[in-house]
């Protein structure tokens, strides 16, 4: 950080030293194993292609990041709360530690000491520092508790740039608390493409060239956890068998295509509406109408089916009017659950013989929902790991 712009030279560096060539082309490719992602669970990181094969443990990634690393997660969460920056703020303060030094790991002059090539600054968040000018001073704060505040040390430096932050106007004024970190606009895009894509980091993503195995499932789906996927932006058909009674050719976003069949075959159920035009939000591919496959005259079969997976995925009845967070502690993977006490949606218990009974799910991306077909799906969508799905 400094207090003029530095007209993204340092900025270049650090992608070309990250490889961010290589993601590209991960990224841009049409490989039926989409992006590798690191998925971070209790069980430690597990490399697992969204196809479901499985690559292993996790040991040296390599590649540009698209997500966070999860050793910092807790740092920009607890910085973002104790300054109170909203909800914005952890994914600002690690779209800054992104842009700053690569989260802390470009090898350039005054990350881990001294000061960089520009004399000024220092730290994974690069602040300013004597002669130039004493930001770390006013803004340092101990955030890990050890009793040193250390401008090298990443926890102190993502407090003290909360800190900062705070201090210059956020989180009611992003543009003019981001520009305060460092004086040019080119900055504060930069820093708000990053936090756009970071969003809500309920998942750790990165990508990486690692070679995935090839292999079959890669075990039972896990709803608690989720990454963001950028690649590939197409649409495919889900199998026929799979369709309601008298609606066919139902497709969805390709990267959620595993997803989508693990929750049909798993809760019985089948598709009423997938992508298409003229149905809200139905428009880019992550949204599902569903209807069990067995009685739908029955309660007990929606119970049993659709009310079952709404459960699991985070509905309850006291948020039924909502079907979206707060309201709903829905699991990372998703944005929006229509059914009972949501308007025109749910069972036979609430919809009766005003609304066709149906259950909506939408997979969290970065549209929200389009009512227009998409000649392509959102640029990014969030998955849950589930098996290999079959043809």
């Amino acid at each position: 950080m400094k207090l003029s712009g530095r007209g993204g030279i340092l900025e270049q560096t650090i992608e070309q030293a990250t490889g961010s060539s290589v993601a590209a082309r991960i990224l841009s490719s049409g490989i039926a194993t989409f992006a590798i992602i690191l998925i971070v669970g209790s069980g430690g990181a597990i490399l697992v292609s969204t196809s479901g094969a499985s690559c292993g443990p996790a040991t040296q990634p390599v590649g540009e990041v698209s997500g966070v690393p999860e050793q910092w997660i807790a740092a920009y969460k607890g910085a973002a709360e104790r300054f109170h920056l909203g909800s914005r703020g952890p994914a600002i303060l690690a779209a800054i530690h992104k842009v700053e030094t690569n989260f802390g790991t470009a090898d350039l002059p005054g990350v881990k000491s001294g000061v960089n090539s520009y004399g000024c600054c220092a730290g994974p968040m690069q602040f300013s520092v004597p002669p130039a000018f004493d930001a770390w001073g006013a803004f340092g704060v101990d955030g890990d508790g050890d009793g040193d505040t250390d401008v090298y040390d990443d926890v102190d430096a993502i407090y003290a740039a909360a800190n900062l932050l705070h201090g210059a106007g956020a989180p009611r004024d992003w543009y003019g608390a981001i520009f305060s970190y460092n004086h040019a606009d080119w900055y504060v895009a930069e820093v708000e493409r990053y936090a756009k894509r970071f969003g809500d980091f309920a998942g750790v993503v990165e990508v990486t060239d690692t070679e995935c195995s090839e292999g079959g499932p890669s075990g039972p789906a896990n709803l608690e956890r989720a990454v963001r996927v950028y690649s590939p932006r197409n649409y495919k058909a889900l199998p026929a068998r799979l369709n309601a009674p008298g609606y066919g050719g139902a497709k969805v976003d390709a990267r959620i295509y595993d997803d989508v069949v693990w929750v049909l075959e798993t809760y019985d159920l089948r598709v009423t509406a997938g992508a298409e035009s003229g149905h809200a939000s139905h428009g880019d591919g992550a949204a599902l109408d569903m209807v069990p496959a067995g009685d739908l005259g029955s309660q007990s079969s929606w119970d049993q089916t659709a009310g079952r997976l709404a459960r699991d995925i985070g509905w309850i009845p006291s948020c039924g009017a909502s079907g979206v967070l707060p309201a709903c502690p829905l699991k990372p993977a998703f944005r929006f659950v229509g059914y009972d006490g949501y308007p025109s949606h749910g069972s036979p218990r609430t919809c009766g013989g005003g609304c066709p009974a149906h259950i909506h799910v939408s997979w969290s991306n970065a549209s929200g929902g389009v009512g227009a077909l998409a000649p392509k799906p959102a640029e990014w969508i969030m998955v849950f790991p589930a098996p290999e799905a079959g043809s």
